[in-house]
């Protein structure tokens, strides 16, 4: 479920649509590419902008961004400080990681597919929420 803060502010995003970014953010490593130091980076390994025609490859932070500008980009100002709290607690619980999640990113990951398993780790954490209040409304 969403913060009560977030609910204060009259926001209420669906888990479904925090989910949908995820895969998005995911998906875009997974075509695209990984990287370093820069949320996007040319073919050349030049930092670009996140929408430059140029981007080929995305740090974690730079495919998530990139992710809810496609999917709900009038939401974004919400969007960072909420994955940045998913993404830290995910990193502190599963690997004992205190570090930023750009940090992590830059310094701490090796590949890809850690940067991947990452996100489908922030994914599961918000997916069994929603499977189970679907499966409550559904008795």
């Amino acid at each position: 479920m969403m913060d009560i803060p977030l609910r204060r502010m009259g926001i209420v995003l669906g888990d479904k649509i925090l989910v949908d970014v995820l895969h998005e953010a995911s998906r875009l490593l997974q075509t695209k590419g990984w990287s370093r130091f820069a949320m996007a980076r040319s073919a050349g390994g030049d930092a670009v902008g996140l929408n430059s025609a140029d981007a080929c490859s995305y740090c974690l932070s730079g495919a998530v961004v990139k992710a809810w500008r496609t999917i709900d980009p009038k939401n974004e100002d919400i969007y960072f400080p909420l994955f940045e709290k998913k993404f830290s607690a995910t990193l502190r619980d599963a690997y004992g990681y205190e570090g930023s999640v750009s940090r992590w990113n830059d310094e701490v990951a090796v590949s890809r597919d850690d940067v991947v398993t990452l996100i489908n780790s922030v994914t599961a954490s918000i997916q069994p929420v929603a499977l189970s209040l679907k499966s409550n409304l559904q008795v």
